[in-house]
């Protein structure tokens, strides 16, 4: 989502007015409250489920037929959302799609999403007045209000950590919260509660003055827990059930650094400015990695001749070697 965020300015500047977004994920209602090219947003809670068992979906079909005809684009390849859009009587001659508009080989997702935001439904084609200013290049960053910050600075100031540099860390993505072990062999983005409790005593080690917040959702409490014990040290912080998005986003803005694993927070970290490393399972990084608006990224990738490339292969001290090279001199 937060990768579509250009997506959703130039399509908005395009067109005049702010686009209305049909996203699934709670969590993407507060993150597109705080995107002026949203406007109205309507939320699937399943995709896959049986329309007739599932009230969003009837519910999104019915706001379909209600709403006049104009350009409609679908960043989602499956079929469903077509069915969807059928259903509710818009017509293919309104339609952008994914599926019309192959990705290019290296192509990062954010171009991708960028060029298919320069289509042209095929309704307006030949028409005056709506095609792309090559010159604009938006960021994904979204616009925090000032509560958002007011929030996050009286929340760290209650954990007493207001004015103390801090290094985020997030370890979890979305297979970890899922139930099984975690070093099964479907969490390909696993690295080693030690390995990340080795990462952490080298921040503090380097950076004494630091402290380290290990971030994630309440589901990955216990997976930061147990990181934090293989950490030995004081002044690390599981924060994984005081991170809504608005707070995670403001906090982002005013830390020091962040290492993490390829998942959403290192993309809203990227785009927020802060100093990240990111590591990397076997996923080609020239397809996802977190595009910056200013800070620096430093990528950390396995190594393709051990373990199959899986993460197990990257040691702490590449990661702690990473960590130095994004920071001021």
């Amino acid at each position: 989502m937060i990768l579509i965020i250009p997506m959703l300015k130039v399509l908005s500047r395009r067109y005049g007015q702010p686009c209305e977004v049909i996203s699934s994920g709670a969590w993407t209602e507060p993150l597109l409250q705080r995107v002026p090219a949203a406007g109205r947003r309507l939320l699937l809670t399943s995709r896959r489920a049986p329309y007739w068992f599932n009230r969003s979906q009837r519910q999104l079909v019915a706001w379909l037929r209600q709403r006049p005809a104009g350009p409609v684009y679908v960043f989602e390849p499956d079929k469903k959302c077509h069915w969807l859009l059928q259903r509710g009587g818009v017509k293919p001659a309104w339609i952008c799609s994914l599926r019309d508009l192959p990705r290019q080989p290296g192509e990062h997702i954010m171009t991708h999403a960028l060029r298919l935001a320069r289509e042209t439904p095929p309704a307006l084609r030949g028409l005056p007045g709506i095609g792309v200013d090559p010159s604009f290049s938006p960021d994904a960053r979204p616009s925090l209000m000032e509560e958002d910050r007011r929030d996050c600075r009286e929340w760290l100031a209650q954990q007493g950590l207001a004015g103390a540099p801090l290094v985020l860390v997030q370890p979890g993505n979305k297979k970890t919260m899922r139930r099984g072990a975690r070093r099964r062999g479907s969490n390909i983005k696993y690295w080693p509660e030690e390995n990340w409790g080795r990462v952490i005593a080298g921040v503090r080690q380097d950076l004494p003055a630091s402290r380290v917040l290990i971030c994630g959702s309440p589901a990955e409490r216990a997976l930061a827990a147990d990181i934090r014990r293989h950490s030995g040290s004081d002044g690390v912080l599981v924060a994984t059930d005081n991170l809504p998005i608005p707070r995670l986003f403001a906090l982002l803005e005013l830390a020091h650094s962040m290492i993490s694993v390829d998942t959403g927070p290192a993309h809203a970290a990227a785009t927020m400015g802060c100093p990240l490393v990111v590591l990397f399972a076997r996923i080609d990084p020239q397809l996802y990695a977190p595009t910056a608006t200013s800070g620096p990224v430093r990528l950390v990738t396995p190594d393709p001749a051990l373990s199959e490339g899986s993460m197990s292969s990257i040691s702490p001290e590449t990661v702690l070697a990473a960590w130095r090279a994004v920071l001021p001199a």
